[in-house]
């Protein structure tokens, strides 16, 4: 992403549904983890911060790192200290440092995804967990993707493969982003076969404050059903949370 791209992030993250349900999303496949005191956390991928805030402000001690200085920028204005400007396939981490890895909207944009899950088991403490998003579905593949750099996108089946071949044990296992599925299966599946394609960018916008907040409402009733051990059928992004298997 461009600097301009990324700013524009920043500026949508702390008020935007879809950042906003990110945040709730975490929290809740999570569960218990997200509490627990000394938790040590690193976010690959960072983005601009918003995950890490939300996520030092409940007591973890959070570690980001990002390819983008712009981004990094974002997250110092934001209070986060510790930070790393890296290649995520070179994480520059000793091994065994933390309790989570992040890879929220980061497995997609790697030909050999399976080398990055790799590395990210070695970070991993014992008992730690790897929490990851990607885009859901290849047949969505759009104009957006292509902006934002995915290489593709997955199915929960194809997410399995990728874990469990890097040494994971998947545990939960869902769907995500369920609300804004219908929307984006005519944005980026019907109307582009239709001849009627947006045209290049993101599909990030604006929306009136009340719109907004519904879709906020509908990422905390997802985050209410995944708190309680729920998955989802269906949805824009996939999720999984898996623990390191003691073989591999």
């Amino acid at each position: 992403m461009d600097d301009r791209a990324i700013d524009e992030m920043a500026a949508f993250e702390d008020r935007h549904w879809w950042f906003i349900g990110k945040r709730l999303l975490v929290v809740a496949l999570l569960g218990d983890r997200a509490t627990r005191p000394g938790l040590r956390v690193l976010d690959v991928g960072c983005g601009t911060g918003g995950v890490l805030a939300h996520l030092r402000d409940g007591g973890a001690a959070t570690v980001g790192v990002d390819r983008s200085l712009q981004a990094l920028r974002h997250c110092r204005a934001r209070g986060i200290p510790a930070l790393a400007c890296a290649d995520m396939d070179r994480l520059p981490f000793a091994a065994a440092r933390f309790d989570v890895v992040l890879m929220l909207d980061v497995l997609e944009h790697f030909v050999d995804d399976g080398a990055v899950v790799a590395r990210a088991r070695t970070l991993l403490r014992p008992g730690g967990a790897l929490l990851v998003s990607v885009p859901a579905f290849q047949a969505l593949f759009s104009e957006h993707d292509r902006a934002v750099a995915h290489v593709r996108r997955y199915s929960a089946p194809q997410l399995r493969t990728v874990l469990e071949g890097g040494g994971f044990a998947v545990r939960r296992l869902t769907y995500t982003n369920v609300a804004a599925f219908p929307p984006a299966a005519v944005l980026r599946g019907l109307l582009p076969r239709l001849g009627l394609d947006r045209g290049p960018g993101t599909d990030f916008r604006e929306h009136a404050p009340w719109v907004n907040r519904l879709l906020v409402g509908t990422y905390e009733a997802e985050a209410a059903v995944l708190r309680r051990g729920g998955r989802l059928p269906v949805g824009l992004s996939v999720a999984a949370l898996a623990e390191p298997t003691p073989d591999h």
